[in-house]
């Protein structure tokens, strides 16, 4: 124990005030190192105090810093140390040893010096500094020296330990999604599992790592994979910052080499900033990243794995990314929420339908707004989502009326046997024009024939793609001895039934199968009233009803429509669909009612009797029918193509003609 050249003498006229900071780094460490260090320093200023001192004499306060470093320079309680240095709080500050308050050469000489300025005095007992005497700067320089190097050779300790982990196949790093940890030593009564810690694959986690990959492979958005993921409450890594799925979060999941069996180490590496003391993780050079095969790992093939980052790489806007502290969009959240995210659309100019007001809103063409669409009407969404869902799941319950003939038409391509021979007789023909190409770099590589770099270059590119063709011959030839059973008419109808409530129950499943049953956006299209008073918004768009089918029914249908041949099974199942936005008022819907009985040589007065209609309502309603029966429209709406020259909704008066003025549509001020 230190032995004090000058004791700790109270003030006469007030009681000794003292701080007691204590600290340890990670939560490995000992959570009773706190109260140890408490403790010792509080015997360290019994100790040093002179004989006879009353406990009414001193006043202690307690800092505590647990689960932090040392080298961050910027922490609560260090903070709470600095403010009270400039206050003159205390009169004493008591730490253990001086990288308790600082393991930071530079910030621990402005605290220390900072307090002797300020006039309190700080002693560190296991580092034998106390600024009392005259030769602490040179201590203090001299401790943090030693703990600085210690801090350096503990992370050559760590490394080489991650190396020889490395080296043996253990796990390193953070547990993957769809695997898990097993121990060396399994957990006992009174002990903890123990290391080395292996991984391995989750069979529950599988199916759905396959699907991730197949979806993206198809075409499938990332944005919707993660809706979908959250809809059937697939979990994250336990170190994830929030539960929702989002683009990026797939997007790693795509890029993780494990799922192909192969791993990667060290491909980012932390790196300390010195004013600071905090870490952030930087791209490591690419010779110094680790790599290792490990089959066992594998969850897809080498084909499935390369197509979905090829659609992925595909969808850069950028092809060389910048990464790091200079990308643009560091630290921005793009998240698309709702059922119509991404799909909606004006039908006059494309553009998408923005969703304006958080309750009870509406849907606005964005380009109206500048003028670019002539097109200003809007449809809430309260009658757009329902309207949307009714409509489908018609749609989908309809398919109970065809399920027979489904099931025949998929039970005759599986007799036939799809085409699986054709893809299997062109990835032949791929695979030897590939080994052939190889066989010729090779050649051309040992006869030292051009540039050598560029020759090993594309030697290594053929050399991928001819394992990318092999592992989907492999699926090819694996789908074709696998096949699956058909579903019977009842289960079919119970899978129909399932579709349904899904899409009648939460919104984000629902949006997931949504987007999976579209063919196409979902369009707005302006319809007018044909008195010319209203403009009315109606939707536009095209299912593919193979989506809501089980995946051994709907996989041979999606099979022969990607055939040239016309198969009339697969043409039933796509459907167009319109459907209103608006509520049809009751003037219009009588005049529909009129119509089919002036049809059925029906008079006014006659249908007016059976509608139950006063004069007035009659009046009304037939001269809407009149103009229906001059055109010869069997309903009361007509499609707009262009814009028309006077909409009352639209407040003419109000508003500027698109085009006398840069605004386009904006509002001029009230007169």
């Amino acid at each position: 124990m230190m032995h004090l050249r000058q004791p700790i003498v109270p003030p006469k006229d007030r009681p000794l005030s003292v701080l007691i900071h204590a600290r340890f780094s990670t939560e490995e460490q000992r959570q009773s190192s706190i109260d140890d260090q408490i403790a010792a320093c509080r015997a360290f200023l019994d100790s040093g105090m002179p004989k006879g001192t009353k406990p009414s004499q001193v006043t202690v306060e307690v800092i505590t810093e647990p689960e932090v470093s040392g080298e961050i320079a910027d922490r609560p309680g260090i903070n709470q140390v600095w403010a009270g240095i400039e206050a003159k709080r205390w009169d004493v500050i008591i730490a253990e040893e001086s990288s308790r308050l600082y393991r930071h050469h530079t910030k621990a000489g402005e605290l220390f010096e900072s307090a002797v300025d300020a006039g309190v005095r700080v002693i560190c007992p296991s580092d034998y500094i106390d600024t009392a005497d005259d030769d602490w700067p040179d201590r203090l320089n001299m401790c943090q020296m030693q703990h600085a190097r210690s801090n350096f050779y503990t992370r050559q300790r760590i490394r080489r330990a991650h190396d020889g982990l490395w080296a043996r196949g253990a796990a390193i790093g953070g547990t993957r999604i769809g695997y898990k940890r097993r121990p060396t030593v399994p957990a006992t009564a009174t002990e903890p599992a123990k290391g080395p810690f292996y991984d391995e694959i989750d069979p529950d986690a599988v199916p759905i790592i396959r699907e991730i990959f197949e979806r993206i492979a198809a075409g499938e958005r990332s944005v919707e994979v993660g809706e979908w993921l959250d809809s059937i409450k697939f979990a994250k890594a336990s170190w994830a910052r929030q539960a929702k799925w989002t683009a990026a979060n797939v997007n790693a999941i795509i890029r993780r080499t494990i799922y192909r069996g192969f791993e990667t180490n060290r491909v980012k590496v932390s790196k300390r900033k010195l004013r600071t003391g905090k870490s952030e993780c930087v791209w490591n050079d690419e010779d110094k990243i680790q790599t290792r095969e490990s089959p066992h790992l594998r969850m897809v093939s080498d084909h499935l794995w390369y197509k979905a980052n090829e659609l992925v790489d595909r969808r850069r806007v950028f092809k060389e990314p910048i990464r790091g502290a200079g990308h643009p969009l560091r630290g921005t959240t793009r998240q698309r929420r709702g059922l119509l995210a991404g799909v909606f659309a004006c039908g006059c100019c494309g553009s998408p339908m923005y969703s304006y007001g958080k309750k009870d809103g509406s849907f606005r063409c964005s380009a109206a707004v500048s003028g670019v669409c002539w097109y200003r009407g809007f449809c809430m969404r309260e009658r757009v989502y329902p309207a949307v869902l009714e409509a489908v799941v018609n749609e989908v319950l309809s398919l109970d009326g065809a399920r027979d003939a489904v099931l025949a038409r998929v039970r005759e391509l599986h007799e036939q046997g799809g085409s699986v021979a054709a893809e299997l007789k062109k990835l032949d023909k791929e695979e030897k024009k590939l080994v052939s190409g190889i066989e010729r770099l090779t050649a051309a590589v040992e006869s030292g024939d051009g540039a050598l770099t560029s020759l090993t270059s594309r030697l290594a590119d053929r050399e991928r793609e001819l394992a990318i063709v092999r592992s989907r011959r492999r699926e090819v030839e694996e789908q074709a001895s696998r096949k699956k059973k058909l579903p019977s008419a009842a289960k079919l109808l119970e899978h129909l039934e399932a579709v349904r409530g899904q899409l009648l129950g939460d919104e984000n499943r629902a949006a997931v199968i949504l987007r999976q049953l579209l063919d196409g956006p979902i369009r707005v299209v302006p319809f007018m009233r044909i008195d010319g008073k209203r403009v009315v918004p109606r939707l536009e768009f095209t299912i593919n009803l193979v989506a809501a089918l089980p995946p051994a029914v709907a996989a041979p249908l999606r099979q022969a429509a990607g055939d040239d041949v016309e198969d009339e099974s697969v043409a039933m199942l796509k459907r167009t669909l319109m459907v209103n936005a608006f509520d049809e008022p009751q003037l219009v819907k009588h005049a529909r009612v009129i119509v089919e009985g002036r049809l059925e040589g029906k008079t006014y007065k006659k249908i007016a009797k059976e509608l139950n209609l006063t004069e007035y309502n009659m009046e009304n309603c037939a001269a809407i029918t009149r103009l229906m029966e001059a055109a010869g429209l069997p309903e009361p709406y007509r499609r707009l193509t262009e814009k028309p020259d006077y909409v009352p909704q639209w407040c003419s008066k109000h508003w500027l003609k698109a085009g006398e003025r840069k605004g386009g549509g904006k509002r001029r001020r009230a007169s």
